[in-house]
């Protein structure tokens, strides 16, 4: 294990199970880390300091917004970024073949779906997260689409999976 007295870590999800289950992990340590409930979708602001973050991590959380919430959500994260901060993310991309499976009914708008449980997934294209990334004031330095062939063996079923990945940055002014 690896100590680092000047690293801080803000974590947050929307469920309230997830966040207990961070803070009652044995190697949780609230001098270093601060886990909380947070829809990052809604209009309430983040108990963050503006431009007091050097990296936001957001893996699969943009697509479960409404579209109509994710510049709004790369707003809210931009202004806790520290000039020169990074956000890193990776989500489901468009043709992905678990957007395939969706059976109809299930369908919001276009590429906007609800799952069988009841949450929602958007499935992006390279364009649209640089054109959100950059209307919330952050700039390119990777963005690809991680298209990729999965086989389950033991069910002989192959499974084709798309997921949009990139790194963006908050431009030093």
């Amino acid at each position: 294990q690896t100590s680092r007295s000047d690293v801080f870590v803000h974590c947050c999800d929307f469920s309230s199970t997830a966040v207990e289950l961070v803070k009652n992990n044995p190697l949780f340590d609230s001098a270093h880390c601060s886990a909380f409930v947070h829809d990052i979708g809604s209009d309430t602001t983040l108990p963050i300091p503006p431009h007091s973050i050097d990296y936001v991590v957001l893996i699969f959380v943009l697509s479960a917004l409404p579209p109509d919430r994710v510049l709004p959500a790369l707003q809210k994260l931009s202004h806790c970024l520290k000039p020169g901060g990074k956000i890193l993310f990776r989500d489901y991309g468009r043709l992905d073949m678990a957007q395939l499976r969706f059976k109809p009914g299930q369908c919001l708008s276009d590429n906007f779906y609800v799952r069988g449980d009841g949450t929602l997934v958007y499935y992006f294209i390279e364009e649209e997260i640089e054109h959100l990334m950059k209307s919330a004031g952050l700039g390119k330095e990777q963005l690809l689409t991680d298209q990729r062939l999965q086989v389950n063996r033991g069910k002989q079923l192959k499974m084709y999976r798309v997921w949009i990945q990139g790194k963006f940055n908050k431009p030093n002014t």
